[in-house]
């Protein structure tokens, strides 16, 4: 990697846009590997010099402040942190000047890495095949859009680790280099505020399989029509494995008899027992358990270590998780769900959902398959909140009859405790909202804990 960054960086200009985790993560590891580059910074934050004394070193030079992009183009190279959008703003950059971690890392270790993304699903399934990998070697590394910069693995990097990473589209966009193993698990409406068109944002996911070379492989999912549309319309180099939720005939994952199966060509290999013991419940996490287990074979894990891992693994927080049963009363934290699609998973896997709490930063994506399912729950008491939550309840009214089965109220904590006193005793409580939390909350960890001080309290 080092000797990458110095040929990538030697007499270039060289901006790190954004100085939040990744960009103190890159300007270390660029001082330490090039001492006498001439680096600038550029963020939005107008005091970052004040919070950072370690950009007064000589050496560093910082644009901040409302017009940090205004001479964006004045340098040869741009680490993109991905939070950064470049959405919001009339200036034009040559794509061929962006670059991030992400894609550095990339070209230096490939070969080595299981790359996830999609728009739902995409944390457990990287956690799943880490958790799986990881029991077989300690030489096992797990970083991406989980919170920890890329960067921060390279001192613990041999040529026989694994390297698992959760990779987001903003990651993606910009990478020139594909992982050996790519995993697109969904493609639903999620970012449109960071990206000019639904298709821009799928594209920018397909990135990890547009580029990836012969040798490499590709896994999708069979059954989700955004995906093979995209497919359609764009050709993989890499090895094609579609995973589907029973028998197939070609190549893939499926299955075939008792078992999962893998096959490629002439050739079938058994994954895991059909009946293989897992916590992950619901359809949805089928697939999940079908890639991981596809991908540790891949990265030639024993088929024994794939089993024990499923069944071991446990659910992730935030991920329709059972919170406890109060006053004889079921609670489920789902705050990942920030769209339709996430949210009726969610609410097919419980099966019987008394009342449902939705709503809350409204992004503008579509919800008339959200409002075409939630009118057949007759017996669910709907709770909404928030802009998107007074979106939906317009959306459900929108017609002949009012929707009389739901309430909305504007404060999230009263939402709760509404819903909790609407709750019957032998019931079931679900929070899943199907929209984004930053109307009231930093993120939906956040919202989440918040949803389950409220029930324990």
């Amino acid at each position: 990697m080092k000797s990458l960054i110095r040929s990538v960086t030697n007499g270039k200009k060289v901006l790190i846009l954004g100085y939040g985790r990744e960009g103190k993560s890159s300007l270390r590891f660029i001082r330490e590997t090039c001492p006498g580059l001439i680096l600038t910074i550029a963020d939005g934050d107008q005091k970052i010099i004040e919070k950072n004394p370690e950009l007064e070193q000589e050496g560093i030079s910082v644009e901040c402040g409302p017009g940090y992009l205004n001479h964006i183009n004045n340098f040869d190279i741009i680490l993109k942190s991905p939070g950064i959008s470049l959405k919001p703003t009339e200036i034009k950059v040559d794509p061929q000047k962006i670059s991030s971690q992400t894609d550095l890392f990339l070209r230096a270790y490939s070969s080595q890495i299981v790359g996830v993304t999609g728009t739902k699903g995409k944390s457990t399934t990287a956690s799943l095949i880490y958790h799986i990998m990881r029991l077989y070697s300690e030489n096992t590394l797990f970083a991406g859009n989980i919170g920890i910069p890329l960067f921060n693995l390279i001192p613990d990097i041999t040529p026989e680790t694994r390297i698992v990473c959760e990779l987001s589209s903003h990651q993606l966009e910009f990478i020139s280099k594909g992982p050996r193993i790519a995993i697109l698990l969904n493609l639903f409406q999620e970012h449109l505020d960071h990206y000019d068109s639904f298709y821009d944002y799928q594209m920018a996911k397909l990135q990890a399989g547009l580029k990836q070379s012969e040798s490499d492989y590709f896994i999708w999912t069979a059954g989700d029509a955004n995906t093979c549309k995209l497919l359609d319309q764009h050709h993989l180099n890499s090895k094609s494995l579609p995973v589907y939720r029973s028998t197939f005939d070609g190549n893939g994952i499926g299955f075939s008899g008792d078992n999962l199966v893998i096959r490629m060509g002439s050739g079938e290999r058994i994954l895991i027992p059909k009946n293989t013991k897992t916590k992950l419940e619901g359809e949805h996490n089928r697939i999940n358990i079908s890639v991981a287990a596809a991908a540790a074979t891949l990265m030639n894990i024993p088929a024994a270590v794939i089993e024990q891992g499923i069944s071991s693994f446990n659910p992730l927080e935030h991920r329709i998780e059972f919170v406890g049963t109060y006053n004889n009363k079921r609670f489920y934290n789902d705050s990942i769900s920030t769209i339709p699609e996430a949210t009726i998973a969610a609410i097919s896997t419980l099966k019987h959902t008394d009342t449902l709490i939705l709503g809350g930063y409204d992004r503008g994506i579509d919800y008339s398959v959200l409002t075409r399912f939630l009118k057949g729950l007759s017996k669910t008491k709907l709770i909404l909140t928030g802009p998107a939550g007074k979106r939906i309840l317009h959306e459900l009214d929108a017609g002949i009859e009012r929707y009389e089965n739901a309430v909305f109220i504007e404060e999230f904590k009263k939402a709760v405790q509404t819903a909790i006193a609407f709750t019957p005793e032998g019931g079931t409580c679900l929070l899943s909202p199907a929209a984004a939390s930053y109307d009231s909350f930093k993120n939906f960890e956040e919202r989440g804990k918040c949803f389950k001080e409220l029930v324990k309290e």
